[in-house]
């Protein structure tokens, strides 16, 4: 019986080190494994966001209009109703790069030949790279959208204050189908 009962406490005891071990590789190279991981899924899924992102941006759309035409002007719609949505993309642009806007007006449209300009002046404030994301925003956006007429101002602040935010004023323009002249 001595020989049973060391033959168990010999199998209990080879079962607590494997444990052990099996705890010590869990929290140790697995654990940092999983993290490691865990880092790539969502840097996979950024950029698979992008890709998305960029997809939809080079997809033609559908209609009677050209991908080229398309790509550089509004729809044919009402005057107001461009002007709003030339509104709604620069308040979304501004939203997403973290530019407070203190106001937004619309600028006199311009009728031109084949086409009608609409435009908006933005005064707002941000940090530089806000300011920098906002108008990369504005250059990328489907239709196009021209940027025109940036004045910045910054304030003066002493050498050890934080950097104080830039002021600044931006013409923003786009162009709807218009009749041809």
């Amino acid at each position: 019986m001595i020989l049973l009962d060391r033959a168990i406490l010999r199998r209990v005891a080879a079962l607590a080190i494997l444990a052990v071990l099996i705890a010590a590789f869990w929290i140790g190279p697995f654990a940092a494994y999983l993290g490691w991981v865990g880092a790539n899924k969502e840097e996979l899924a950024a950029k698979s966001a992008m890709l998305r992102r960029y997809q939809a941006l080079a997809a033609p759309e559908s209609g009677g209009v050209s991908p080229a035409e398309s790509a550089l002007l509004y729809p044919e719609m009402p005057e107001s109703q461009a002007s709003a949505l030339l509104q709604e993309v620069v308040k979304n642009a501004a939203t997403a790069t973290r530019v407070q806007v203190q106001e937004l007006q619309m600028l006199r449209s311009e009728a031109l030949p084949g086409a009608t300009r609409i435009g908006v002046r933005v005064r707002a404030t941000s940090d530089i790279a806000s300011l920098r994301g906002l108008i990369y925003a504005i250059e990328t956006a489907q239709p196009v959208l021209y940027p025109d007429n940036l004045q910045i101002q910054s304030h003066t602040t002493t050498p050890d204050a934080a950097p104080a935010p830039l002021d600044f004023q931006l013409d923003i323009s786009d162009f709807t189908p218009g009749p041809a002249s």
